[in-house]
């Protein structure tokens, strides 16, 4: 939920025309010192413990909650000053990827639904909608060259994934995902972090997987990044929409706006590790470690009472 309010946040901040922070339960401190201040809280289930009781301190001092949520019933959304549902089927894989996209995309929808420049809005549907319509092709393209690559991707036991700019949360959330259906080490990178010291561990053990913007300076340094990786020996994949100059690279179809490219990203990653996921046995289905929400109290199983809700 995190990863898809980054992917979110460029839409949101131009079409509100206001300072949007991202924040994990954790790291919020005190009530921003503006007086007028929305808090939209994301939680795919409605049942995550940190998230539900962040909204009971906030709604309890008199703030408005915004729950965006798959069930408006659940803990998170009866909780809230008001919930918004996921438009969605209930999923049941653990890995989610139907609910990570929907996220995203009602963030943003919720934006532009009151978004006061007309011609920009109008702008960010029109690619939403040709978006949509090449969601086929885009799952397509990425399971051809996920099945093509799946051999030589299999030996490697721990993957980097870099993005920047809007891609960074696609990156991150594409990362989750390799390592919840594949059980292995996978980190997410900022180009701009990675280029200032992690470096360093590039060898032919190394397999880096890079969301390449469709223009811009990260787009040039994220190729030359590529190309030095290669030299040393690592292994460097490249998902680039719009295409890019290499031959090996997984070319998807153009975003039609920079703010739009982690819905492109974020099929193609979710391919990728579900191909790589089946390859190795493993059925995501299930949990690996059925007993851990309960263990760790991150869960709640039944929506608790609270008066006057």
């Amino acid at each position: 939920s995190h990863y898809a309010a980054q992917m979110a946040r460029p839409v949101l901040e131009r079409a509100l025309g206001a300072e949007v922070t991202c924040l994990v339960p954790s790291d919020f401190g005190a009530p921003p010192s503006a007086r007028r201040v929305l808090y939209i809280a994301v939680s795919q289930s409605g049942e995550s413990t940190n998230i539900y009781e962040l909204i009971r301190r906030l709604t309890d001092a008199g703030q408005v909650v915004a729950a965006v949520t798959e069930r408006t019933d659940s803990p998170v959304g009866q909780a809230a000053s008001l919930a918004v549902p996921l438009p969605m089927e209930p999923e049941a894989i653990g890995a989610k990827t139907l609910g990570v996209t929907a996220t995203v995309l009602t963030l943003m929808l919720l934006g532009l639904s009151v978004c006061r420049d007309g011609a920009w809005r109008g702008e960010l549907l029109d690619a939403m909608e040709d978006l949509c319509n090449n969601g086929e092709e885009i799952l397509r393209r990425a399971q051809a060259w996920s099945l093509a690559h799946r051999a030589a991707l299999l030996p490697y036991s721990h993957l980097e994934v870099l993005g920047c700019g809007s891609g960074l949360g696609a990156a991150r959330e594409g990362a989750l995902k390799l390592l919840e259906t594949n059980y292995l080490p996978v980190c997410a990178y900022a180009l701009d972090e990675y280029l200032h010291g992690i470096q360093n561990a590039l060898d032919g053990g190394t397999c880096l997987l890079c969301l390449l913007p469709r223009e811009g300076p990260d787009r040039t340094r994220m190729l030359r990044l590529a190309d030095f990786a290669r030299g040393v020996g690592a292994r460097c994949c490249l998902i680039a929409p719009g295409g890019a100059e290499d031959p090996d690279a997984l070319v998807l179809p153009d975003a039609g706006h920079p703010a739009l490219e982690p819905l492109v990203f974020l099929p193609a990653v979710q391919t990728l590790a579900a191909c790589l996921s089946a390859a190795r046995g493993i059925d995501t289905s299930r949990r690996r470690y059925p007993a851990f929400f309960s263990l760790m109290g991150s869960k709640l199983e039944e929506p608790p009472c609270r008066a006057g809700r």
